[in-house]
């Protein structure tokens, strides 16, 4: 019983630490190829403030915050609106799919500027 006891906790213990609360907490990266052939990665660093969803696209220099992310539950469909770090108009409308699991994906529309392309998110 000694033994077990320990052993129960600790299996608890890294349980609880593996769960998050909200379906769009913790960072996200979606890669997309241009019709020019490159490559461009977005980071999503986002967390729930229990009103809207707020956050980080590519943190570091040249990042920007955002805040007012909002989502349904009906379909669990998100969208988010914000300006880049050089002004742009940024707008994101997707949904979550494989919800409940740690490899969530988050797939969609982004649009930045006058260009917009379809997007899949992965939660890391």
């Amino acid at each position: 019983m000694r033994i077990a006891l320990p052993g129960l906790l600790m299996l608890l213990a890294g349980t609880a630490a593996a769960q998050e609360g909200f379906p769009l907490d913790g960072t996200w990266r979606g890669e997309t190829t241009a019709k020019d052939g490159s490559h461009r990665t977005i980071v999503l660093v986002m967390q729930w403030d229990g009103k809207q969803v707020s956050g980080t696209m590519n943190p570091g220099r040249g990042g920007a915050d955002f805040t007012g992310g909002k989502l349904n539950a009906d379909g669990w469909k998100f969208t988010l609106a914000f300006k880049d770090g050089q002004g742009a108009n940024v707008r994101f409308e997707g949904a979550i799919s494989n919800l409940g699991k740690y490899n969530r994906a988050l797939s969609g529309k982004w649009t930045e500027g006058a260009s917009s392309f379809d997007i899949r998110f992965v939660h890391e």
